[in-house]
């Protein structure tokens, strides 16, 4: 086997036009298949950490049966939010944070204007630890509760519908736990664009836990309690630890549960992208096929001379599938190291993608597992064997008589 390797070798060194152009092809595909991917897999983590770390949470504890009635905005099915309830879910394994919420719809009024809003009633100091990242698109004044105890941030849109400006004052109607009307008033502590990127309508309103609470007549109470966990791999733990505690009374769901969409939206560009890279793939092997069928057509008259002098079938067969292999092994080792080059300088600056929904700019980085490179190394060398495949059989199967004739 060893002397057919370095047969192979001296041939791909010596055709080097026709190696170099099925080199290229190969070099080509994978390089842009792992720098796709690379940035892909980007991509879908800041994503998913924008969510989680913006939004959700990783874990979240409700009373059963909260989220299947979360469209009517259901006050009656609370939770505890004392610090007793608050430290026995913190006690859970791999729980680094605890926040309780209320969410709810209410009405905002200023200046005889009175529009509907969504509110997220937050606890400022235990939400930015839950979630960091729920502040970030407050491009305008204070966060909530920081510069008052009762300071809220609204939507640039919410402002100008009630004729409101930072600074001022307003009132937050709702219906309370019995249904009857309350209000309480408020101060205007910041904004937030109304097209932010977490932003699901463009009339929302985040508002101190206290006044809230108040405004609902729930004291000691909230909807849901959002959590933190040490690392996203640990949420099943924690999920499972959190249920076993708790009890059938409560419903934990991960973030999974209570964002499916992100599951729904990795799928698809998962599916989008492997059509990409298999037609790159398809491509290189469909120009490794047509060098070697080349191949065959230009060394007629040397594989007739080695047939003459006493070279097997199977041997013309395996040298030709191992100088595919070379070609492939070769190819998909330069693209495959520009392109982790790449990608590694990429995850190391980061990039910084201005979208127009939002005014913070989305920073990705890029990165690409080791279990990525090697089934796509494999796939590329063993694919470009296989792509030979035919070639390879055509050259074994010729006569040496016709093809030494056909040469001459």
């Amino acid at each position: 086997m060893l002397p057919l390797i370095r047969i192979a070798l001296r041939n791909v060194v010596r055709y080097r036009r026709r190696s170099l152009i099925a080199l290229s092809a190969v070099f080509l595909a994978l390089f842009v298949m792992v720098c796709v991917r690379g940035f892909l897999n980007g991509v879908q983590s800041a994503i998913r950490e924008g969510v989680i770390d913006g939004q959700t949470g990783a874990v979240q504890v409700h009373r059963k049966g909260f989220l299947a009635a979360m469209q009517g905005a259901s006050l009656e099915l609370d939770v505890p939010a004392d610090d007793a309830f608050l430290s026995r879910i913190a006690r859970a394994p791999h729980v680094t944070a605890v926040a309780p919420r209320i969410l709810f719809g209410g009405m905002v009024n200023a200046n005889d204007r009175t529009v509907f809003s969504l509110m997220s009633a937050l606890d400022p100091v235990r939400e930015a630890k839950v979630c960091p990242r729920r502040f970030d698109h407050v491009d305008q004044g204070a966060l909530v509760g920081k510069s008052a105890p009762d300071g809220s941030d609204l939507t640039g849109a919410l402002l100008r519908r009630i004729g409101a400006r930072i600074g001022d004052r307003v009132a937050v109607l709702s219906n309370d736990r019995d249904g009857v009307l309350n209000a309480v008033e408020v101060g205007v502590a910041g904004s937030f664009p109304e097209a932010g990127l977490f932003a699901a309508d463009k009339k929302v309103m985040m508002l101190p836990l206290g006044p809230s609470q108040e405004l609902l007549r729930m004291p000691g109470r909230a909807t849901e309690i959002a959590v933190a966990v040490d690392d996203l791999a640990n949420v099943g733990a924690t999920v499972a630890a959190l249920r076993a505690s708790l009890g059938d009374e409560y419903e934990v769901s991960s973030w999974h549960d209570v964002a499916p969409f992100l599951d729904d939206l990795i799928s698809t560009q998962d599916a989008v992208l492997g059509m990409i890279v298999n037609t790159f793939l398809f491509m290189a092997l469909l120009g490794i096929a047509n060098t070697m069928l080349m191949s065959v057509r230009e060394r007629t008259r040397e594989i007739g001379t080695m047939m003459a002098v006493g070279v097997r079938r199977r041997q013309i067969l395996a040298l030709f599938l191992v100088e595919a292999a070379i070609l492939g092994l070769a190819g998909g080792a330069l693209g495959l190291g520009a392109g982790g080059a790449l990608i590694h300088h990429w995850a190391g600056t980061g990039l910084h993608i201005k979208t127009p929904a939002s005014s913070v700019p989305f920073l990705v980085h890029p990165f690409i597992t080791p279990a990525f490179i090697a089934r796509v190394f494999i796939v590329s060398t063993v694919g470009a064997t296989l792509a030979a495949l035919y070639p390879a059989l055509r050259a074994s199967r010729l006569r040496p008589v016709e093809a030494l004739n056909t040469a001459a």
